[in-house]
């Protein structure tokens, strides 16, 4: 109990120091001193000891040639790796595999001609989470977006196949998939 109570007069006495320097220099000076004081009593401030024991994924990846036919529940094969942070991205299977546990952020936008019938689904470990629907189209070019933010395990995949029987074309300008770690929750 005694401890607690040194320590907490320690950060305290630290705390108003600072504040002094603070006022006779910048508030810049303030924040320095504080962090680095804290750090001398065995705490960091959880933004930065989070941000520095996090680990980094992202990809980016699109299409290099359309496609003309796409069979029911297959996967859409993006060719073209431009990101691959994490190796999380597998071209060879279209698929992205979690490499850590984390709440993730995908997107993915694809590109109809006139007459194209497309439902490309967002889908984690086999069940389809969402859809988006290009059917019925009138425009000679019609592109959409899906998205999706979720919270996977180590392991987890996430695909984006085709749901609907067949899918007609999907031009490889502007067809895409990115993802991201959000945070480690």
């Amino acid at each position: 109990m005694c401890f607690q109570a040194v320590k907490k007069c320690l950060i305290v006495g630290l705390t108003l120091m600072c504040m002094t320097s603070a006022e006779n220099n910048d508030p810049s000076a303030f924040v320095k001193s504080l962090t680095g004081n804290c750090r001398e009593i065995g705490w960091e401030p959880t933004c930065e000891r989070n941000a520095r024991n996090s680990k980094t994924v992202a990809f980016h990846v699109y299409l290099t040639n359309s496609i003309s036919s796409l069979s029911q529940n297959q996967t859409i094969k993006y060719d073209h790796v431009i990101t691959n942070i994490g190796e999380g991205y597998d071209k060879t299977t279209g698929k992205f595999t979690a490499p850590v546990d984390g709440v993730y952020s995908f997107t993915w936008t694809y590109l109809t001609k006139h007459g194209a019938v497309a439902y490309v689904g967002g889908v984690i470990d086999g069940k389809q989470v969402v859809l988006v629907v290009i059917y019925g189209q009138t425009a000679t070019w019609v592109g959409t977006t899906g998205h999706l933010v979720v919270k996977m395990k180590k392991g987890s995949q996430f695909w984006t196949p085709n749901t609907s029987k067949e899918v007609t074309y999907i031009n490889h300008f502007f067809t895409f998939l990115s993802g991201y770690k959000i945070s480690d929750e």
